[in-house]
C-alpha cells in the first residue's frame, strides 16, 4: 500500500501546527520534518512537542529529514539526529553523500565516506532505523549510477535511497534511475519542475505515471511525499494531494 504526505520544508514559514492541520484537511498521512527549522536536533524538547502534536492529529512521522552529511562530524555528531527521529517515531533519516560532486570524489575519499556510512549505518540499526541518501547535486548521489555503486560497497542493509526526478536531467535518465534506484528507495520526493521552473502538479500527470510504474513495480516505495508547492502557498497543498492521491489510486 501506498501512502501520501508532505516534506515539511516546502513550507519553512509555517509552524509545525499549521503543517499538521494542513496535511490533515488534505487527508495526508505522513510528514517529513526537517531538522534546519522545524525539528532541530539540537532541540529535543521542540522534537518531542511535534512528535504529540502530531499523535492528537493522527499523523505519523514518515521520515527525519536531516542535513547531516557524510565527511563532516562523523558519527558523533550523528547521535542527536538518531534521538530525534527516534522521539519523531520516524523509522529513516535523510542525509546527504558527502560534499563533493561522484565525478570530483576520489577512490579514496569514496572508501573513507563507506566506511562513514557503515559505521552511521550499526548505530541506526541497534535502534530500528535506516538510513537514507537524498539524490542531491554535489555529493555522491548526484548520478544513479554513483548511487547504486555506493550502497553497494557500502554493504549495510539500513542504507536506502529517497529517490526524486532531477530537473536538470532529461526524462530518460530520470526513468533509467527510478527503475534503477526503486529497489532501494524508501520515500519519494513529488513535484513536477523543469529546470528551475516550479509547475502545477498535475501538469507531470503523464510523466509521474510512468515514474510510479517503475517505482512501485520494482521495490514499492513505501511513501509518496509533497515538495515544494508551485506557489509555495500552503493553501495549494490540498490540490496537490489530491493529484498525488489520484496517481497513487491508478
Amino acid at each position: 500500500m501506498s501512502h501520501s504526505g508532505l516534506v515539511s520544508i516546502s513550507f519553512r514559514k509555517n509552524t509545525p501546527e499549521e503543517l499538521i492541520s494542513a496535511c490533515s484537511k488534505a487527508s495526508l498521512d505522513w510528514i517529513e520534518w526537517g531538522s534546519d527549522v522545524h525539528c532541530p536536533q539540537t532541540d529535543i524538547q521542540k522534537v518531542k512537542e511535534v512528535a504529540s502534536l502530531c499523535k492528537k492529529e493522527g499523523i505519523l512521522t514518515r521520515s527525519y529529514g536531516s542535513y547531516f552529511r557524510l565527511g563532516q562530524g562523523g558519527p558523533e555528531t550523528f547521535k542527536p539526529y538518531l534521538e530525534a527521529a527516534h522521539a519523531l517515531g520516524s523509522d529513516i533519516i535523510r542525509i546527504w553523500a558527502g560534499t563533493k560532486a561522484s565525478r570530483s570524489t576520489t577512490p579514496d575519499e569514496r572508501h573513507v565516506l563507506a566506511e562513514e556510512a557503515r559505521q552511521l549505518c550499526e548505530m541506526a540499526s541497534t535502534a530500528n532505523i535506516s538510513i537514507g541518501m537524498e539524490c542531491h547535486s554535489d555529493t555522491l548521489t548526484d548520478e544513479y549510477h554513483s548511487a547504486a555503486s555506493f550502497i553497494e560497497e557500502v554493504g549495510h542493509p539500513a542504507l536506502r535511497m529517497y529517490w526524486q526526478p532531477s530537473q536538470f536531467h532529461v526524462e530518460t535518465y530520470n526513468l533509467d534511475a527510478a527503475k534503477t534506484l526503486a529497489p532501494l528507495t524508501e520515500v519519494v520526493h513529488v513535484f513536477h519542475w523543469a529546470m528551475n521552473a516550479r509547475l502545477p502538479l498535475e501538469q507531470g500527470t503523464p510523466i509521474w505515471t510512468e515514474y510510479l510504474k517503475l517505482l512501485r513495480g520494482n521495490g514499492a516505495p513505501k511513501a509518496y511525499l509533497l515538495e515544494f508547492m508551485h506557489d509555495d502557498r500552503l493553501e495549494t497543498l490540498a490540490s496537490a494531494a489530491k493529484t498525488l492521491q489520484g496517481w497513487l489510486k491508478r
